[in-house]
């Protein structure tokens, strides 16, 4: 199970160029435990980004940190990319 959300901001003067806010939330369920509340490990994620407009789609800069971080992983992830995320 999946949500992302995400709230764009066009960069005043800027034709090509904004921000975001997003959210991502998530689990991976067993097969025999789909849909049991008491079984839910929900992880949340936060973070803002920014985008350049191109041709071939956005350049995505993105610094997310998770909320339920996983010991031994550093909670804050810096992603770059190209093209939507969704």
């Amino acid at each position: 199970m999946i949500l992302n959300s995400e709230f764009r901001i066009p960069f005043p003067g800027k034709k090509k160029v904004g921000i975001v806010a997003f959210y991502d939330g998530g689990n991976v369920f067993n097969p025999g435990h789909v849909g049991r509340v008491s079984n839910l490990n929900w992880t949340n994620s936060v973070g803002l980004g920014f985008r350049y407009a191109t041709l071939v789609g956005p350049i995505r800069v993105d610094v997310g940190r998770n909320l339920s971080p996983v010991p031994g992983l550093n909670p804050t992830q810096l992603f770059v990319s190209l093209g939507q995320a969704f």
